[in-house]
């Protein structure tokens, strides 16, 4: 079975829209409970299940699935968290704590970035997994390249069509634009997401982005 860490705004809504095409009622999706292995049970998943997808902590249904393989997509997380700050001030949860306190307090970007729940959060997703333990981490900047290495990994085909959800649509693509100033403050903030962050960058050019070197070819004989 599939188990696929949704950590906020790491394009995990696109890519729930790609695995309903691929798994279509084979997925549970897993959102409002942030389940953890004291939450998680077995007789919770539905019969027929291969993947389970939403925000929840890595290793919740370590103890419930046992022969289990992990995906999860990280991004920057100076992009991520800019995101969420944005996606809060757009579509407000009062449900959530920090969106509470964003539109309570009015918090600038970094007093937002200043909030324990915001600062690491791929990290604390990934309940202390190394990357090595996941088969599959695609990198939201590298959308495509990452969804040609799921689709080899798993043995789908090449999508030809890849749709993308949940994006701001006052935004143009590419990168928020941040101050120097502002982007190093909440860089400092997330030092052990971007260690996380560029170990799963290295790991994806190593395995799809890195040029193909050419065949070798056996010297002709005299």
């Amino acid at each position: 079975m599939l188990i696929s860490v949704h950590v906020p705004k790491c394009a995990g809504t696109t890519f729930r829209l790609l695995i309903d095409q691929l798994y279509g009622n084979a997925v549970w999706h897993n959102y409002g409970i942030v389940f953890t292995k004291a939450s998680a049970r077995a007789d919770l998943i539905p019969a027929g299940t291969r993947l389970i997808h939403g925000h929840f902590l890595a290793d919740a249904f370590d103890e419930v699935v046992p022969s289990r393989r992990y995906i999860t997509w990280v991004r920057h997380p100076v992009q991520r968290l800019v995101s969420n700050y944005y996606h809060f001030l757009r579509s407000p949860d009062m449900r959530d704590d920090c969106c509470r306190q964003l539109h309570e307090r009015k918090l600038s970007i970094r007093q937002f970035s200043d909030l324990d729940w915001m600062q690491n959060e791929t990290c604390r997703y990934l309940a202390g997994k190394p990357i090595d333990e996941f088969e599959f981490v695609g990198v939201s900047e590298k959308f495509s390249q990452s969804m040609r290495l799921f689709c080899a990994t798993f043995g789908f085909g090449n999508l030809d069509e890849i749709p993308r959800a949940n994006t701001n649509p006052d935004k143009m693509d590419g990168d928020y634009a941040l101050s120097a100033e502002d982007f190093a403050y909440i860089a400092d903030r997330n030092r052990a997401d971007l260690a996380l962050y560029d170990e799963a960058v290295l790991r994806l050019r190593e395995k799809v982005l890195a040029p193909r070197k050419p065949p070798v070819r056996a010297p002709r004989a005299a």
